[in-house]
């Protein structure tokens, strides 16, 4: 091998490291002795590139089971990554070894150039590792990190119990103090519940306000009695901290595989819990006079009072989009069994009555109105009477823009039974 050959290759190592998608073998400019090894080096090089393309996808929350790579040894999941790191040092000792009819000599001179390259992808990839399992915002885990957590345990049918956790008033921080405000609140809410965890619990942010407990030690009840305690002390320490209210609200739930629910059913069994305890605290508060009781503003009309009575199989109801506060008929709360006349955020109580094989569709449409791509909610779906059946129902709602600036938007319609 000529001197102008291992020039050649050490400057498609390094192309490997810093260019690494763009890196090509100048193979017309080798000597005849030098193919052989040629064809080693390329393929070791096509490895890394295949690896490089599973980091980037997985920094990006591209990856999932069905992801595969051009070549074999890669056509793993991303679950596999370490692994594959570990093979790919392999390749390059059966390269270097002669494996692929390569002289020992000829690939001792580049073996450090190929150690550097596998210990910066060992770095990317636990640089990327830490990333795409962290929230950004406050710095503990996301999502994805609970996904393979709950999984885990799961499959090794180990009890657990989840807390769903809700930031109360977030919205209205946002919208009165600005975004900035907001994240300061998430940050605070998460300072606080990750100084009480103990060893084996561990907290997780699924994005907005929302938040997950899970303990491995605790049953439900345990960490109800605590959080109760936790959240009256982070209230007054707020108090003394921001102008506004703070609070957060929680569902608990003990996990155990051999109940004959799935995990997505204790999610959603939690959150219903939050969103009870949540109603429950509006509702005192209310009857008991506090200042931050639920806000009615402009949903108090004789209107409302007289569509209301209408007909028995039709309900009407009225949202105030800034005050996320809606108003439902009498007949609606006694009829689907809802907590109360006025609600707060009662999109998320209402779904919980839809048919879970409807959810998405319901969830799609109120989406498309909301964000303006739709002029109304026209949707037909499964709902829960309070005896439990499910009936067919039509929903027609319109958004209503405020005529003025102190007027709210709001979200209005009718739901019939057509069954």
């Amino acid at each position: 091998m000529t001197d102008k050959d291992q020039e050649l290759f050490l400057d498609y190592i390094k192309q490997l490291l810093y260019d690494t998608n763009e890196a090509k073998l100048r193979r017309d400019e080798l000597s005849d002795d030098a193919i052989d090894l040629a064809d080693g080096i390329e393929y070791l090089g096509e490895l890394i590139k295949d690896e490089k393309n599973v980091l980037s996808k997985m920094a990006q929350g591209e990856v999932d089971e069905k992801f595969s790579m051009s070549h074999n040894y890669l056509a793993a999941p991303v679950k596999s990554i370490q692994s594959n790191l570990k093979h790919l040092s392999w390749v390059a000792q059966r390269v270097a070894a002669g494996d692929f009819k390569q002289r020992v000599s000829s690939l001792g001179s580049f073996s450090d150039s190929f150690n550097e390259m596998i210990n910066q992808l060992s770095h990317h990839r636990d640089e990327l590792e830490h990333i795409s399992n962290t929230d950004v915002l406050t710095g503990i885990a996301n999502r994805r990190t609970f996904n393979q957590m709950i999984e885990k345990l799961w499959d090794d049918a180990i009890p657990c119990t989840i807390v769903f956790i809700d930031i109360d008033g977030l919205k209205y921080v946002n919208d009165n103090y600005g975004h900035s405000e907001g994240d300061h609140y998430i940050k605070e809410v998460c300072q606080t519940l990750k100084t009480s965890l103990k060893e084996n619990e561990f907290i997780f942010r699924l994005g907005g306000d929302e938040l997950l407990i899970l303990s491995k030690v605790d049953q439900a009840q345990v960490c109800e009695e605590r959080l109760l305690k936790q959240h009256i002390q982070f209230n007054e320490e707020m108090k003394k901290k921001v102008p506004y209210p703070c609070d957060f609200s929680f569902g608990c739930v003990d996990v155990v595989k051999n109940e004959g629910k799935t995990i997505s059913e204790y999610l959603s069994l939690a959150d219903k819990k939050m969103y009870h305890y949540k109603m429950k605290r509006y509702l005192n508060q209310s009857r008991l006079g506090y200042s931050n009781r639920i806000d009615k503003s402009g949903l108090d009309s004789r209107i409302f009072d007289a569509i209301s009575q209408t007909s028995i199989n039709r309900y009407a109801f009225v949202c105030n989009m800034e005050t996320n506060v809606s108003r439902w008929t009498v007949q609606a709360v006694n009829d689907f069994d809802l907590p109360y006349e006025y609600m707060y955020d009662a999109g998320k109580i209402w779904e919980n009555r839809i048919h879970p094989d409807d959810c998405k569709d319901y969830e799609e449409d109120i989406e498309a109105v909301f964000s303006g791509k739709k002029e109304c909610h026209d949707l037909t779906y499964r709902t829960r009477l309070k005896n439990g059946k499910y009936v067919k129902c039509r929903c027609e709602g319109y958004v209503l823009r405020g005529r003025t600036a102190q007027e709210p938007n709001l979200f209005a319609g009718i739901l019939t039974i057509v069954d």
